[in-house]
């Protein structure tokens, strides 16, 4: 038998996912089955799966030692980070280009979660023993050959908030980038994307399993035969940017994927400024 109590980071999350993301050995077929024959009490009473766990609930598990081994972090080397704002509860990093948001193979691969998770651990702000389901996590992503604003949460309230504010739209995300060709005036980019495998597909009109995305876009420099675009995005589709460029024509300096059939090979595209509509301040890369 083990017994847990759920401290601040554990909090008003679902039992049942708590569960899974603690104790990788345990399937989801034996957690329902604990439940349901109360091998896995709440405060010493029956389980819900789907309660939610308050702060020093008390968590008793009657499962095999093998079961309740917990997840293990390895804390990586630190790694050069560009913090561009940080306070208690968030910290916004300046990605580089080729840079991995997150792992894509295992937990040990160098990407900016791990080097966020690194360099907190270094300054004493989060130690992956006291913590039993929480670690450290980014609220916005951006493709590895994009660079840019990040943003990354320190606790888990802050990241619940953080999610809510982007879903809400309640974040503002602005780009820079160059594309191929000469492009005019300013404008507005409204099509359909659907994601296939690690492509946009992109159509003038709503189809089935298509998702309607509109940017903003204003022109601010020209050279040779390229054009410097500043972008807001209203809406946030898979690969949105690139393949909204693309459609009409205009694909970014250096995106073979979608179109650029020049000779520069790193893709132009900067998530450069951040706007809140909470007490967070506007944040921005000169």
């Amino acid at each position: 038998m083990e017994e847990i109590i759920i401290q601040k980071n554990d909090a008003n999350q679902r039992l049942d996912k708590y569960l899974m993301k603690t104790f990788p050995n345990l399937s989801k077929s034996m957690m329902y089955k604990a439940i349901r024959n109360k091998k896995i009490k709440v405060n010493r009473k029956r389980a819900e799966f789907n309660q939610i766990l308050n702060e020093e609930d008390h968590l008793l598990l009657f499962l095999p030692p093998d079961v309740l081994v917990k997840k293990e972090r390895a804390i990586l080397e630190q790694k050069e980070l560009d913090v561009v704002y940080e306070d208690k509860n968030y910290i916004v990093v300046n990605k580089e280009y080729g840079l991995l948001s997150q792992s894509d193979s295992n937990e040990n691969q160098d990407c900016l979660v791990n080097r966020i998770q690194s360099y907190l651990y270094h300054n004493h702000e989060y130690d992956p023993e006291k913590e039993n389901s929480f670690a450290p996590a980014i609220c916005n992503r951006l493709d590895r050959n994009t660079t840019g604003l990040v943003i990354a949460a320190k606790n888990a309230q802050a990241l619940r908030k953080m999610n809510e504010d982007i879903a809400s739209h309640r974040v503002h995300k602005y780009y820079r980038a160059w594309c191929d060709g000469i492009i005019q005036k300013d404008g507005m980019i409204t099509c359909y994307i659907k994601k296939e495998n690690t492509k946009a597909l992109v159509s003038k009109t709503e189809k089935e399993g298509y998702k309607q995305a509109i940017l903003k876009y204003k022109v601010i420099d020209h050279r040779e035969h390229e054009t410097k675009v500043d972008i807001e995005l209203c809406t946030g589709r898979f690969h949105q940017i690139r393949a909204s460029f693309s459609y009409i024509g205009h694909p970014l300096i250096g995106d073979v994927k979608y179109g650029y059939r020049g000779n520069k090979k790193q893709i132009s595209l900067q998530a450069y400024k951040l706007k809140f509509d909470n007490d967070l301040p506007d944040i921005m890369i000169k």
